[in-house]
């Protein structure tokens, strides 16, 4: 069995297309992690007085050091120090930031506009649903940003599942985990590295989607399928070899890929910005307990879940079909089903389920796990609300276990010598 396992893997991965794809999947990778690296930004005032802006390592160098007072500890005095020293430059120039001196600004406001923004999310017009204006809210006030946190969140849910009362009251529950006061790293959270980790890892899907599609269809094609099973060990020790050394195969791709991607984009950003509490990266009233590293540990995780499920498909529908062209279009046309109908969608629930059950439902380019963690969706199920971040990686593991035990019974029942 293993001999048989070594020669299988030998001869996938000496084909050209696999090398080719492989070493495309690591330089896409790779490009998507400098490209997240360059769109850092950072703008402040020469010696001269002149405005000047920085982009990449010297954008985030520089955005550190600006920023390096306020990290820690998201205490409600330094809250309150933040919004006193608004308020002092609001006081002078007004509320406009094209009023305010460019060096006024660059020295006092943009270092606090992190601590601005997420204070400003929770304070919000109950009749209108608009943020407050900054100068409304008095230190003091912004001093009760927990607390106030707290209230938004709850009022937020009420209106928004008011028909599902199971659901807001799971959604607090778990908000009840949020450690605070937050903490915060400038970093990887400031930038757009989950939403790249993200469409990195459903490019790498449908790459070794790819891969997979001709391993048993190009056999049935050729002929050689034909011998093989007339051998010793065809039909389902042969299978199982062939399903296991694709799925190391392109396994091993995807963990080398975005092993990559993680390493050039959070040495560059920071790995102590990792530490960062989540709500701080996203949104303020977010309910989920984690930190930025341990979102994206989740991202990884789940999109290798759904990565699994799709390539598991993608072998069964190569043991069905003779064509590899055909086995191919089914499964990119399977790959892009969830976004196609994250897009074009009417938001009923079957489409939400269906979306997030197929074997892809976990990446996409707006379907992904990741977003589904940083919104605040959840499906019916009679009298019950699921948080949606729970479906996908449960359907993928169930996805991945039925695909593979499928295709082994339809590899072991197609018709041949």
């Amino acid at each position: 069995m293993n001999r048989m396992m070594s020669l299988e893997l030998k001869r996938v991965a000496k084909t050209r297309s696999t090398w080719i794809l492989a070493a495309g999947a690591l330089l896409l990778s790779v490009v998507m992690a400098l490209l997240v690296i360059s769109f850092a930004r950072h703008w402040n005032l020469d010696e001269n007085g002149r405005e000047v802006r920085l982009t990449g390592r010297d954008a985030i160098q520089a955005n550190q050091e600006m920023l390096k007072p306020i990290e820690g500890e998201l205490t409600p005095e330094k809250i309150r120090t933040a919004f006193a020293t608004y308020h002092e430059v609001y006081e002078t120039y007004g509320a406009k930031i094209e009023d305010i001196s460019k060096d006024i600004y660059y020295q006092k406001i943009a270092p606090i506009n992190a601590i601005l923004n997420g204070v400003r999310e929770v304070y919000v017009d109950s009749s209108t649903g608009i943020p407050v204006p900054l100068y409304e809210i008095s230190p003091e006030e912004a001093a009760n940003f927990y607390e106030q946190r707290t209230e938004r969140l709850s009022d937020y849910l009420s209106q928004e599942y008011k028909d599902s009362p199971d659901a807001a009251r799971q959604a607090l529950a778990i908000n009840e985990k949020v450690k605070a006061p937050f903490y915060y790293i400038y970093g990887v959270g400031d930038s757009d590295t989950s939403e790249y980790l993200t469409m990195c890892i459903f490019l790498l899907v449908m790459l070794c989607t790819v891969i997979a599609a001709p391993i048993f269809s190009a056999d049935y094609q050729s002929g050689a399928d034909d011998i093989l099973r007339c051998t010793r060990h065809g039909r389902r020790r042969l299978a199982v070899v062939k399903l296991s050394s694709a799925i190391l195969l392109t396994t091993a791709i995807f963990a080398v890929c975005i092993t990559a991607f993680i390493l050039i984009s959070h040495a560059a950003f920071g790995w102590e910005s990792l530490k960062t509490t989540l709500q701080l990266a996203f949104s303020a009233i977010s309910f989920v307990p984690l930190t930025v590293g341990e979102a994206n540990m989740l991202v990884v995780f789940s999109g290798l879940l759904s990565f699994l499920a799709t390539v598991c498909f993608t072998l069964f529908l190569s043991s069905l079909f003779k064509n590899p062209i055909t086995v191919l279009g089914l499964a990119i046309g399977g790959c892009l089903l969830p976004t196609i109908l994250s897009f074009a969608g009417s938001g009923a629930a079957f489409e939400n389920w269906l979306r997030l059950c197929l074997p892809s439902g976990g990446v996409g380019l707006r379907n992904s796990f990741f977003f589904e963690l940083a919104d605040f969706n959840f499906l019916s199920l009679g009298s019950f609300g699921i948080w949606t971040p729970y479906i996908i990686p449960v359907a993928s593991g169930i996805e991945s276990v039925l695909f593979f035990s499928l295709t082994i019974r339809s590899y072991s029942r197609h018709e041949g010598c």
